[in-house]
């Protein structure tokens, strides 16, 4: 596979709620920026796995990838996240980031993302929800 593969093959299964297979394609050391969280990192499968499962437990984020260009060793992905609740309804508007994305041979070993505007309120509180507020 090439990286544009592998990372649209990684969203997909985050979409799936796939996480294992996800994290299939990272190395075992990843490190993922994560938006929500004051800390900000979650390091290692494990964590990122945990992460991934404590969002979907709250909500479902449908992950939109647009454009993907690799530059060497780094991949920079347009995505769009929709958050939707409990009920299926879609929660805010939905949410434009980017994410660099540095490999490490063939595997995934860094997720970066930046966002464009503040997530909407009623999304970050439903995404949060039940986690410390210290976080």
């Amino acid at each position: 596979m090439t990286r544009t593969e592998i990372v649209r093959t990684a969203y997909q299964r985050i979409n799936d709620q796939d996480f294992d297979g996800a994290l299939d394609l990272c190395d075992p050391d990843i490190e993922f920026r994560d938006v929500l969280k004051k800390d900000g990192w979650a390091y290692g499968r494990e964590a990122v796995r945990q992460r991934f499962a404590e969002r979907f437990s709250l909500a479902t984020v449908h992950v939109t990838v647009g454009a993907v260009v690799e530059l060497g060793d780094i991949v920079i992905a347009a995505v769009c996240c929709q958050v939707y609740g409990p009920a299926g309804e879609p929660v805010g508007p939905d949410v434009i980031v980017t994410d660099r994305i540095a490999f490490r041979g063939n595997q995934i070993v860094r997720v970066e993302t930046t966002q464009f505007r503040e997530l909407p309120d009623e999304v970050r509180t439903l995404l949060l929800a039940g986690t410390p507020s210290s976080l």
